[in-house]
C-alpha cells in the first residue's frame, strides 16, 4: 500500500493546493440573440440553435 516516505507539513500543502486556481471562461456575446455563451459552443433558444451568430439548427415539432 503506498505511504509518503515523510510528512508533508501544513504550509507546503497549502502552496500546493493554492496553485490549482479555477480558470476563467471566455464568454462570446452571441450577435442575434444578445446573449452571452462560451466560445465555441452553440447556444440554444426557443428550440432552435445558433452558434457565431447564424441559425446552425431549426427544430421543427
Amino acid at each position: 500500500m503506498a505511504h509518503p516516505k515523510k510528512r508533508k507539513s501544513k504550509s507546503k500543502t497549502r502552496q500546493r493546493r493554492n496553485s490549482q486556481k479555477i480558470e476563467l471562461i471566455n464568454l462570446y456575446k452571441d450577435k442575434l440573440s444578445k446573449q452571452f455563451h462560451v466560445y465555441h459552443r452553440g447556444i440554444l433558444i426557443d428550440q432552435t440553435i445558433y452558434y457565431k451568430g447564424r441559425v446552425f439548427i431549426l427544430k421543427k415539432d
